[in-house]
C-alpha cells in the first residue's frame, strides 16, 4: 500500500499535496499526519472531496487509511 508522508509539511501546503496525492494515487493509501488533530482535518477535508474516505489505524494514532466505501 502506498504511503504519503506529511511529517514537516506545513499546514497551508497538506491541501495542495493530498489533492494530488488522491488524483494521482489508487486507494487504498495511508496517509502518515503525525497526531495533528489539523492536518487529520486537513487530509479528510480533501478526501471527501474526491468521495473518499478516511480512518485511522488502529495501532498508530499518526497514520490514515484513505479508502473507498463500497
Amino acid at each position: 500500500m502506498k504511503s504519503i508522508d506529511l511529517h514537516g509539511v506545513r499546514h497551508k501546503d497538506a491541501s495542495d499535496m493530498m489533492v494530488r496525492c488522491c488524483s494521482e494515487h489508487e486507494v487504498p493509501f495511508v496517509v502518515i499526519t503525525g497526531k495533528s488533530y489539523q492536518m487529520k482535518r486537513i487530509v479528510a477535508a480533501v478526501a471527501a472531496k474526491f468521495g473518499l474516505k478516511v480512518r485511522d489505524v488502529i495501532n498508530n494514532p499518526g497514520r490514515v487509511i484513505i479508502y473507498e466505501e463500497g
